[in-house]
């Protein structure tokens, strides 16, 4: 691939951060931290109970020893490491609309990244085709974000064949037990046992599958006869889109409903993305939907 459009600044001014003359984290930051729990809570003080506070945080043996009504202070431990799988194979460099797959799954990750290090929680980036071509571990800080945009920025990093089997065996060896994993994929091409490394992974960790579809990848224009190419070979043919458009459609269908149907046996979020529409609406929906699951 010679160039990529991945454009960052206009998804990251949409997240706004900091609401004027407070600290409480809003937009999809805010979200994330609402959704995405630490593993317990820390003890940090004690201060004097107030008539709002829950009556059941009360330390009677501090209070007496005070001789004053006293709360134990308790902060979220976090410690959550949150850790994408992007295929950059060559069916992602495919667009009908102004964005590629992987230019609008580039922007996703990068705009999710920002959020997950900004509540101080650790990213990490495993961009893969038929082999893993880059690896960025978990951990935390700002520079943790220029590390993962300048190699989802980078076009040397795109196209090839794709081996899901392959990846997704090393992500069940590289992902840390109780993590966070969300894979970015148009998962087309899936081969092997795939699926039972996926099963691996969600029991492993807090497994998201994020598909990221072409509005062409489903729906078949109806154009006559035109030349087709494999993402994955350097074969073309030729095809009568009214002849085969009902059976292209009808797999296209299949497929992406057997993918849906094995995160939902393994429990798993599952978010399906269209780059005809912003992601932004998409994400923001599934944190809510997620938050009221776990309430």
């Amino acid at each position: 691939m010679k160039e990529l459009n991945v454009e960052l600044k206009k998804h990251l001014k949409r997240i706004k951060l900091f609401p004027k003359g407070g600290v409480a984290l809003g937009g999809l930051t805010g979200q994330y931290v609402s959704v995405f729990k630490g593993k317990g809570m820390e003890f940090t003080g004690y201060r004097k109970y107030d008539k709002t506070d829950d009556a059941g945080n009360i330390d009677w043996k501090a209070s007496l020893r005070a001789g004053d009504i006293l709360i134990r202070e308790l902060v979220e431990e976090r410690n959550i490491e949150v850790v994408f799988a992007f295929d950059v194979s060559s069916s992602m460099s495919f667009a009908s609309t102004e964005k590629l797959k992987n230019e609008y799954a580039a922007e996703l990750i990068a705009t999710l990244s920002f959020s997950i290090l900004q509540s101080g929680d650790a990213a990490g980036l495993v961009m893969f085709t038929d082999k893993i071509v880059k690896i960025i571990p978990p951990t935390i800080g700002n520079r943790q974000y220029f590390t993962i945009t300048k190699s989802l920025t980078n076009p040397r990093l795109y196209d090839g064949k794709v081996d899901y089997e392959n990846a997704l065996g090393f992500l069940v060896r590289f992902a840390r037990k109780n993590s966070t994993l969300i894979i970015v994929s148009d998962f087309i091409g899936l081969n092997g046992n795939w699926d039972r490394h996926l099963g691996m992974l969600a029991q492993k960790c807090d497994l998201i599958g994020i598909v990221v579809r072409d509005p062409h990848d489903n729906i078949l224009p109806d154009v006559g006869q035109i030349a087709i190419s494999d993402p994955f070979s350097d074969q073309e043919m030729v095809v009568d889109t009214k002849k085969v458009k009902r059976l292209f459609e009808q797999q296209a269908k299949a497929q992406l409903e057997h993918v849906r149907e094995t995160f939902k046996k393994l429990k798993a979020d599952f978010i399906e993305l269209s780059t005809e529409q912003p992601f932004s609406n998409e994400i923001t929906s599934f944190f809510k939907k997620r938050k009221e699951k776990w309430r």
